[in-house]
C-alpha cells in the first residue's frame, strides 16, 4: 500500500558505541533536496548513530500521505498552506513555524534559448515550458500567479509541460525536454547543471503572493527527540546561514 514508505522506520532505540541512537523518517518539499541535506548533514556531525530519512516529493502528496496515516516525524514543507491544515485536521499538536522563504525563478539549460528576464516566456519558438503542478507544489502556484499578473498566462499555459514536483518540472528543464521552466533558485545551485547552458532569471517577489516556507511535527513524531531537535536545527541561525547560500531568504 505504502510504496513510498516500503522501508518504513519507526522510532527506534539503537545501542550505539554505549549511546542511545534514533531514526526518523522526514518528507521534505522536492525544492529543499539540495540545501536540506546539507543542513542535515551538518546536524548529523555531531551526533554519532543517528540518522534521519529525508524523502522529496510536493508539499500537496507528502500532506496527503501524512493525513494517510504515514509514520512521518517531521515534515518542511514548501508553503505554510500545508502544515497549517496538519494542525487544523488536529493531526500536529503545535502549529507551523515558517523557517525561511523562497524564490520563483524562469530557466533554461539551452544554449539556444538564453533568459534574460521574464517577457522571454513569449518566444515563439519556445514549445514547452517546464511547470510544477499548481494543485500540489506552491512554486507552480507561484508561476500562475505571476504570469496572471503579467498578462501572459493565456499566451504560454498551451505549451505547459507539468511536472508533480518542482524537481520533475526541473528534470524537465534540465534533459531539455522542456526549453524554459519554472523552479525555485535553491534548485539551481550544487546540482550538476552545466553553467555553460544554464540561464535563469529571478520573478519579481511583487508578481506573487510569498513563498513562504514552513515545518511542522506531526503527532507520530512529537515523542520523538531527534525530529523536536532536527526542527529546531532548521530554525536556528548556523541553518539559516545554508538557506542564504541556497538562495532562500530568511528573517
Amino acid at each position: 500500500m505504502w510504496k513510498f514508505f516500503s522501508k518504513i522506520v519507526l522510532v527506534g532505540i539503537l545501542v550505539f558505541n554505549g549511546a542511545y541512537a534514533e531514526e526518523i523518517r522526514v518528507l521534505g518539499a522536492a525544492s529543499l533536496k539540495y540545501v536540506l541535506e546539507s543542513i542535515k548533514e551538518d546536524f548529523l556531525k555531531s551526533r554519532k548513530g543517528d540518522k534521519i530519512d529525508i524523502s522529496y516529493l510536493s508539499s500537496g502528496k507528502a500532506y496527503a500521505q501524512i493525513k494517510n496515516g504515514a509514520p512521518v516525524h517531521l515534515f518542511v514543507s514548501a508553503d505554510v498552506s500545508y502544515p497549517a491544515k496538519l494542525y487544523e485536521d488536529k493531526l500536529a499538536s503545535q502549529k507551523e513555524e515558517i523557517y525561511a522563504k523562497g524564490k520563483l525563478v524562469l530557466w533554461s539549460n539551452d544554449k539556444d534559448f538564453k533568459i534574460t528576464k521574464f517577457e522571454d516566456i513569449l518566444n515563439q519558438k519556445i514549445t514547452h515550458i517546464a511547470i510544477p503542478n499548481p494543485k500540489l507544489a506552491p512554486y507552480g502556484r507561484a508561476s500562475i500567479e505571476a504570469l496572471e499578473a503579467t498578462k501572459m498566462l493565456g499566451s504560454v499555459e498551451g505549451k505547459f509541460v507539468t511536472g508533480e514536483s518542482i524537481g520533475a518540472a526541473t528534470t524537465y528543464v534540465e534533459s531539455k525536454n522542456a526549453e524554459v521552466g519554472f523552479t525555485a533558485l535553491s534548485m539551481l545551485g550544487d546540482n550538476g547543471i552545466n553553467t555553460n547552458t544554464m540561464s535563469f532569471v529571478a520573478i519579481d517577489e511583487n508578481l506573487y503572493k510569498p513563498i513562504n516556507q514552513a515545518l511542522i511535527v506531526p503527532k507520530f513524531g512529537e515523542n520523538s527527540k531527534l525530529a523536536l531537535e532536527f526542527k529546531n536545527y532548521i530554525l536556528s541561525e548556523e541553518a539559516k546561514k545554508r538557506f542564504l547560500e541556497f538562495g532562500y531568504s530568511v528573517e
